[in-house]
């Protein structure tokens, strides 16, 4: 299939590459002011957005060099789709919340809610290179549930101030967001190493 070699081309992974990576760096700058108030245990937790970018660099990066990790890609997989439609949701629901009468803030959210759902189309369009299996995607649920405790019952989540009042229903929402996103790795790609399992036997 042509589009498949293609999104395996190395002039294709270097620029993407690095593109995640200056999208990664520049998103660990966004969170910076959050991170300042924080106790230091919560850093891994906090800046959810460039933390899927990196897992999805690191395999990146990866494939260049003829390499993989299955962990990582359950990981870039199942975050990137997970937090880059939290974004967009909420930049939606924020933009309802204030208007779009402020300039600056409105072009601010539509270029979050781009960036944000390329990252999501990203992990779609990867997939058929992905070979992770049941046991990385647990290990990856344990991630991201931790992940959401500590972002809505421990008070971490990303600072969206005109919405704070929703935050019950937006926690609520994102835990079902993550059995989605679990689902989605399990149905597109760690079901088939059970079935291969079983088709071998």
């Amino acid at each position: 299939m042509p589009l498949f070699h293609l999104l395996k081309h190395k002039a294709v992974l270097w620029p993407l590459a690095l593109i995640n990576l200056a999208g990664t760096l520049y998103g660990y700058y966004w969170y910076e002011p959050q991170l300042a108030m924080s106790k230091w245990y919560y850093y891994p937790f906090i800046p959810d957005s460039p933390t899927a970018s990196l897992f999805f660099t690191i395999i990146l990066f990866l494939w260049i060099f003829n390499r993989r990790s299955r962990l990582f890609e359950a990981l870039a997989f199942v975050t990137l789709i997970k937090y880059g439609v939290w974004a967009v949701v909420m930049n939606a629901l924020m933009l309802n919340e204030l208007g779009t009468s402020d300039a600056y803030l409105t072009a601010m959210a539509l270029m979050l809610m781009v960036s944000h759902g390329a990252m999501a189309f990203q992990a779609l369009l990867y997939v058929p290179l992905m070979t992770f299996r049941v046991k990385e995607l647990v290990l990856v649920a344990i991630w991201v549930l931790h992940n959401d405790v500590v972002d809505y019952v421990l008070g971490q989540w990303p600072r969206y101030p005109a919405l704070a009042e929703h935050i019950q229903w937006i926690g609520y929402g994102s835990f079902w967001l993550t059995g989605l996103c679990l689902l989605m790795g399990y149905r597109l790609v760690a079901r088939d190493s059970i079935d291969n399992k079983f088709t071998r036997t």
